[in-house]
């Protein structure tokens, strides 16, 4: 076993040798078009890959607490960059950790592992953006520690204007682009994978347009002082007031950033973001200074959106804006990701979050195929393009071509040409790959008639991942299980044979019309006949065949998520839907109803890999609220109920519960609540000027706005402050009241002596928008709206966007029908007329 592993060893470092050998001397430049190009042949350089911090601040500190060893943890992180096509890394160096008070570079922990991440990433075939200086503390999610850098001592703003300061980031720009990497004995400034520097992460400069340009350029002299010949890029989503600084600065190009869905929401954001991922407008694009600079986006996310569907529309809309680079944050460490502390308004991992690493995949994808300033058209035609596809509805990006096939959840589209597959990678089932798990799964190509299946764990979330995070607090698990599996390809045929190989070998497995149970590993697969001997240890691509990476099983607790309705019609009979996240199925699940001195027992019925439904007879789908808990028997033959996950079963004569499931079934009369403001304004997104808060009163809490506005000022056409809220869970189990109902009703009263204007409007799943204007007056608390008079509306982006400079509004395709059915988000935007004291309160929002 020893000379095995050796050998597996010495081989996979005579790979690394050679990969590292193999670097050409060709340089990245930027010609006269404001194109970045490769000199040995100019052909136009892209990359697409993750932001990823191990070696600084907090993940480094959670390394050091949990017992793990960083270089292990980059390790493994880096063979699911590889996994997931990602050939670009970048990151803003934690200077503050890694510079003393003048600027002088330290030789320390947190430089050689960042030197050792790149050594690593490089053997994948990686390429670099850097970007030296941060400016940032290190604590984040925690306070900042004590650090010895210069930005530490004079701070953000200190380090842009003082002379003292200006002179140490001179120093430490020349001292770490003169750094040796001991790994690679590559100096920064001469190392062929990396393509460019960043000088520093969001300046945020308030200087006049002079000193800026100048202390730009004082940068750029520390760092040609070096000798490098790299593109220099500055940030220019920051302080575009001063564009014409850094246009005239001696740099090559700009970064910029793209959180189209906000940051730090505090819980996951439903509805439908395809809109504002449409377009990625610069102001200023057409200035002379920008046509010859080049575009990186530095960092991006559809920050707290849970969704899968949209990272290669984020992936078109860069490429059709001219970016060349583009770089996500943040990759979560493989050890750090089940409780999120990192960064908790982003989740991006290949174990615990697999749709949405296989969605990112299928962006790097967008970026190496689709051509740089192709159109598309706007949303919802731009959906599809160049055999990508991404769905909301669906929660569902895909890539078909003629050798290519992924998907990011279940799908029933055909690749064009199943027999000239060469790479599958999936989630859920396609008419090629049928599986029940919920990891990602790959399958390549080796030869003819042989493949590699990779499979990973199941990946659950427990939790909201985005919601407060602590390290005390698991928000994702995953959980090795044994799942068939059904593989239909041509050239494997019908019954093949299998050999699991990685992470421990097994004896091979046949199979029986492309069926086979599958756990969590590496497989070989052979259709016979197939002559061809698999070495596990020869190479594929940029990993090792045999090669395998995934957390061992973390799902220690049981979770009930309740997928039924809150509201629902009465109806003949309904059913209560949930899913049960265990390491081991329940013996039994069974739902009891909680009746007035009794309880109803009713068996629930498996429907899904670890989904259960039970049906209410009609005797309790009348008008009226039932009360009910889910209870399952484990293993060890112990009850336990939820909500509360308490011993026992609700029929027991001691059980106690506090907490129960409810369901309430309404007439088809009866109003449908989109928004209510006691009930939702923790959830409710807005932006704008003034003071909203909730106020009590004692027919229920409303919503007070008291705004001071000067009589003079601009109007921009905007309004003064906007709401978004999405209703679409809440009225789920009533949509089919939907198209008998008239009238859009709100509750709310002017309490001041201007006349507050509302835009009240409803926006369906496809981006379709209806409004009305209505006026708050004195006397009246309730206006009612005919559905028939309300009017196309503009899709409004609430919350607002980074950059800040990025559009207000989309226009969607008023050729899109309005369903009725297909509503699912109310918004209310304060108009801005001449009003100057503005004091109003809103209550609800309904349909009658």
């Amino acid at each position: 076993m020893r000379t095995k592993l050796f050998l597996l060893i010495l081989l996979w470092n005579c790979f690394t040798l050679f990969s590292l050998l193999a670097q050409n001397n060709s340089h990245a430049f930027v010609d006269g078009e404001g194109i970045l190009r490769w000199s040995n042949d100019s052909s136009e350089i892209h990359g697409f890959g993750i932001n990823y911090t191990v070696p600084f601040a907090h993940s480094f500190r959670m390394a050091m607490r949990m017992g793990i060893s960083h270089e292990e943890a980059i390790r493994q992180d880096v063979y699911h960059f590889a996994r997931l096509d990602m050939d670009l890394f970048r990151v803003h160096v934690w200077d503050t950790e890694i510079s003393d008070s003048v600027g002088n570079l330290l030789e320390n922990e947190h430089l050689r592992l960042f030197d050792f991440a790149v050594k690593e990433m490089k053997k994948r075939g990686m390429k670099f953006i850097i970007t030296p200086i941060a400016f940032w503390g290190n604590g984040w999610p925690e306070p900042d520690e004590e650090t010895p850098g210069f930005s530490h001592r004079y701070g953000k703003a200190a380090c842009l204007t003082d002379p003292d300061a200006i002179m140490a980031q001179q120093r430490y720009l020349k001292q770490f682009l003169n750094h040796v990497n001991p790994y690679t004995g590559l100096a920064y400034k001469e190392d062929p994978d990396v393509i460019a520097f960043e000088i520093s992460n969001e300046p945020h400069h308030h200087q006049p347009k002079k000193e800026v340009r100048e202390y730009i350029n004082k940068m750029v002299q520390a760092m040609r002082y070096t000798g490098t010949q790299k593109p220099i890029f500055y940030n220019m989503s920051h302080s575009i007031h001063l564009v014409d600084a850094y246009l005239e600065a001696d740099i090559q190009g700009g970064t910029f950033q793209w959180y189209p869905s906000g940051l730090v929401a505090g819980h996951a954001l439903r509805g439908n973001f395809l809109p504002y991922v449409d377009k990625y407008v610069i102001p200023f694009a057409g200035h002379p200074g920008f046509k010859n600079k080049a575009k990186i986006i530095y960092e991006f996310d559809p920050a707290d959106v849970s969704g899968n569907y949209i990272y290669p529309a984020m992936a078109r809309t860069f490429r059709e804006a001219g970016f060349q680079l583009a770089t996500q944050f943040a990759y979560d460490a493989m050890f750090l990701a089940p409780y999120n502390t990192n960064y908790g308004t982003h989740f991006m991992s290949l174990p615990y979050a697999p749709q949405k690493a296989i969605s990112l995949k299928i962006a790097s994808a967008v970026f190496h195929e689709v051509p740089m300033k192709k159109d598309f058209g706007s949303y919802p035609e731009n959906t599809r393009f160049e055999g990508f596809r991404v769905n909301y509805e669906k929660d569902l990006a895909e890539y078909l071509s003629e050798t290519r096939f992924f998907y990011s959840n279940h799908t029933r589209s055909e690749p064009p040409a199943p027999e000239h597959l060469k790479e599958i990678a999936g989630f859920g089932c396609s008419p090629l790959v049928k599986y029940s798990g919920t990891g990602a799964y790959f399958l390549d190509k080796l030869g003819n008639g042989i493949w590699r299946l990779e499979v990973m764990p199941d990946a659950y979330w427990l939790d909201d991942p985005y919601s407060p995070v602590s390290p005390n607090h698991q928000k994702a698990a995953v959980n090795h299980s044994l799942h068939e599996m059904q593989i239909i390809l041509p050239d494997l045929g019908e019954n093949f044979s299998a050999q699991k190989i990685a992470p421990s070998a097994n004896n091979e497995l046949k199979c029986v019309n492309g069926k086979l149970m599958v756990s969590p590993g590496v497989f070989i697969l052979q259709a016979w006949g197939a002559k061809r001997k698999i070495n596990p240890t020869d190479s594929y691509k940029n990993i090792l065949i045999n090669e395998y990476v995934a957390p061992d099983t973390n799902l220690d607790t049981i979770v009930i998520k309740n997928l039924t309705p809150p509201r629902a019609i009465v109806a003949d009979s309904a059913y209560i839907s949930f899913k049960i996240i265990a390491s081991q199925l329940p013996k039994q699940v069974k739902v009891f109803i909680k009746r007035h001195r009794r309880t109803i027992e009713i068996s629930a019925f498996k429907t899904g890999s670890n989904t259960y439904q039970a049906m209410l007879p009609a005797e309790l789908t009348q008008a009226g609220r039932v009360d009910y808990f889910i209870s399952i028997k484990t293993e060890e033959n112990r009850w336990l109920t939820y909500p509360s996950n308490l011993e026992g079963k609700p029929d027991d004569w001691d059980f106690v519960a506090k907490k129960n499931f409810h369901i309430d079934f309404l007439p088809a009369t009866t109003p449908i609540l989109l928004w209510k403001a006691e009930n939702h304004w923790p959830r409710t997104l807005s932006d704008g000027v003034g003071n909203v808060d909730l106020k009590p009163s004692f027919n229920g809490d409303y919503l007070l706005y008291q705004i001071s506005l000067p009589e003079t000022r601009e109007f921009d056409g905007l309004p003064l402050h906007t709401l978004r809220y999405y209703f679409g869970n809440d009225i789920k189990g009533l949509r089919t009241l939907l198209n008998e109902k008239g009238y859009l009703m709100v509750e709310g009263q002017n309490l001041g002596d201007d006349q507050p204007e509302l835009e009240i409007a409803l926006v369906t799943s496809d981006g379709s928008v209806r409004s009305k204007v209505i006026k708050l007056n004195r006397s009246d608390q309730k206006y009612k709206i005919p559905l028939q008079t309300m009017q196309p509306g503009k899709f409004v982006l609430i919350p607002r966007a980074f950059p800040s400079f990025l559009p207000y509004y989309v226009n969607i395709n008023e050729q899109v029908p309005f369903d009725i059915h297909n509503i699912e988000i109310v918004r209310i935007s304060l108009l801005n007329n001449e009003s100057t004291n503005l004091q109003f309160g809103l209550h609800k929002i309904w349909l009658e």
